[in-house]
C-alpha cells in the first residue's frame, strides 16, 4: 500500500527533529476510461469525434510529507514543536499509524471528528507529575496535511488528558486515563472553496461525498465556512492484558454552498453539519506479551537515545480486537439565520432530501506483532447505513447505485504486512 522512510533525531540536548516522507497512493488514472481532458481545440464547436480523454488505467505514483517537525524542549512539562505533526486531537489521532490497533483509524475519527489528521503550525505540549498529567495545545493553519492556509484566521485546537491513579505504578488501573479535547476555526468564505470532507470507509469508499445536483443539473459544492467548532471526550482503561478504549466527538461546524466553477465567487445558501461521533474498542493480548506498541496517543514524541542503556529485548504477541463506532448528524443545506433558499434537492427542504448522516462500523481485527516493527494485521468491518437509498440517510453504499432498496451496509476484508523503522 505505501512505503514510509522516517528520520529522526536529536542535537545538543535540547533540539530534536523528524521527517517522514510518505512514497504511496499507486492509483489508477481514468480507470472507467471516461475522463475526458478536452472537448474541442479552442475556438473549435464540441462533437464526439472532437473529444480527447485521459489515459486509461494509467498508474500514479506520488509522494508527500508525513511528519515533518522541529522540537525544542526546555522541560519535560514544557516543549515546543514547529511543523506537520498529529494534531492534538484525542487519543486515536494522536496514535502513531505504526501502532494503531486497526489497519486504518476508525470512520467517526478519522473521516468526522478530524478529518484532517495531522496540523501545520507551533504546538506546546508536556508531560506534568511523572506522566500523571498531558496537555498539547496547538496553534495551526487547520487545513489539514500538507495544505497550506488559504485564510488568515488560524485554529485553536488542544488535548489534556489525566491519569489519577498512576502513582501506584503496579495498580491495576495504573495507567487508565481520562482527557478532553477542544477545537475552534474559522473558515472565511472569501477564501476558502475547498470541499468539505467526504465520509469515507477504511478502505477509501465514499459513503457521503457532500455534494449533489440541484434542481437545474447544477454540481453543488459544500464548502466549509464560519465557525468550525468541535469537544470531545476519551476514556482508556488497560487491566493487565485486556483494554477498553472509547471517544465521542460532538462538532458543529458551518457551511456553505456554491455551484461548481463559482466556488470563490457566488454563494447559494448557509448550512451545517452538527452531531456527534464515536466508538468503543476492546482489545486483548491473549499470547505472547501485552502492548507491544506502547501507549497510545502519545505521538508525536521526539527521539531520546540512550547509548549507555542495554537494548531491550523486543516484545512479541498477538492482538485481537473488536470495534463499534459511528457517525449520528445532520447536514441541513440552508439552516442557518439567512442563510437562504433551499433548492428541491437541498438536504433539509421540504419535500426533499433528509438531513441524517448515519453510519455505524462493526470491525474485528487481529495483529500479530513479531516486534512493535513488524506486524501481519488481518481486518474485518461492516459499515451500516440504515436508510441509505432514500430520503431518510444521506449516505449512499454500493448497493444504492443499483437503485436496490435494501441496500444498507458495505462489508470489507483487509490484511496487510507492515515494516517499520
Amino acid at each position: 500500500r505505501r512505503a514510509r522512510l522516517e528520520f529522526d533525531g536529536e542535537f545538543l540536548k535540547r533540539w530534536s527533529f523528524k521527517l517522514d516522507v510518505d512514497f504511496g497512493g499507486q492509483s489508477l488514472g481514468n480507470a472507467n476510461g471516461k475522463t475526458e481532458s478536452s472537448a474541442a481545440a479552442a475556438g473549435d464547436t464540441p462533437t464526439a469525434e472532437t473529444a480527447r480523454f485521459a489515459a486509461v488505467q494509467s498508474a500514479s505514483v506520488g509522494a508527500s510529507l508525513a511528519d515533518v517537525w522541529i522540537n525544542y524542549s526546555v522541560m519535560p512539562a514544557l516543549n515546543f514543536m514547529l511543523g506537520q505533526f498529529n494534531s492534538p486531537f484525542g487519543m486515536e489521532i494522536q496514535s502513531s499509524s505504526n501502532a494503531i490497533t486497526f489497519m486504518e483509524r476508525n470512520i467517526a475519527m478519522r473521516s468526522f471528528a478530524h478529518p484532517e489528521g495531522k496540523s501545520i503550525g507551533l504546538m506546546a505540549w508536556g508531560d506534568v507529575a511523572d506522566k500523571m498529567f498531558f496537555y498539547g495545545i496547538g496553534v495551526v493553519a487547520g487545513d489539514g496535511q500538507n495544505r497550506p492556509g488559504v485564510d488568515a484566521p488560524p485554529d485553536l485546537i488542544g488535548r489534556v488528558f489525566a491519569r489519577p491513579f498512576l502513582a501506584d505504578k503496579k495498580g491495576l488501573l495504573a495507567k487508565a486515563q481520562i482527557g478532553i479535547s477542544a477545537m475552534h476555526g474559522e473558515r472565511d468564505q472569501a477564501y476558502v472553496g475547498y470541499d468539505y470532507a467526504s465520509i469515507r470507509t477504511g478502505n477509501g469508499y465514499t459513503l457521503w461525498g457532500g455534494g449533489y445536483r440541484d434542481s437545474l443539473g447544477r454540481q453543488i459544492h459544500v464548502i466549509p465556512s464560519g465557525a468550525q467548532n468541535a469537544i470531545g471526550a476519551e476514556l482508556r482503561l488497560p487491566i493487565k492484558m485486556v483494554e477498553l478504549r472509547a471517544e465521542a466527538v460532538y462538532l458543529a461546524n458551518n457551511t456553505r454552498e456554491a455551484v461548481e466553477g463559482y466556488q470563490l465567487t457566488n454563494t447559494e445558501r448557509l448550512g451545517q453539519v452538527r452531531g456527534l461521533g464515536w466508538y468503543v474498542q476492546l482489545s486483548a493480548w491473549p499470547v505472547g506479551d501485552a502492548f507491544v506498541t506502547g501507549d497510545p496517543g502519545y505521538s508525536p514524541r521526539p527521539a531520546k537515545v540512550d547509548l549507555t542503556k542495554e537494548a531491550e529485548k523486543p516484545k512479541s504477541g498477538l492482538e485481537v480486537a473488536a470495534i463499534l463506532a459511528g457517525i449520528n448528524a445532520t447536514y441541513d443545506g440552508a439552516s442557518r439565520e439567512n442563510g437562504g433558499v433551499y433548492d428541491a434537492n437541498t438536504p433539509g427542504a421540504e419535500g426533499g432530501p433528509g438531513t441524517d448522516l448515519q453510519v455505524m462500523q462493526v470491525g474485528l481485527g487481529a495483529n500479530y506483532w513479531h516486534t512493535k516493527n513488524v506486524r501481519l494485521s488481518v481486518n474485518y468491518n461492516a459499515y451500516l447505513t440504515p436508510g441509505s437509498g432514500s430520503d431518510e440517510n444521506l449516505l449512499r453504499v454500493p448497493g444504492n447505485t443499483l437503485k436496490r432498496a435494501d441496500a444498507h451496509a458495505l462489508h470489507e476484508l483487509g490484511a496487510r504486512v507492515g515494516l517499520s523503522f
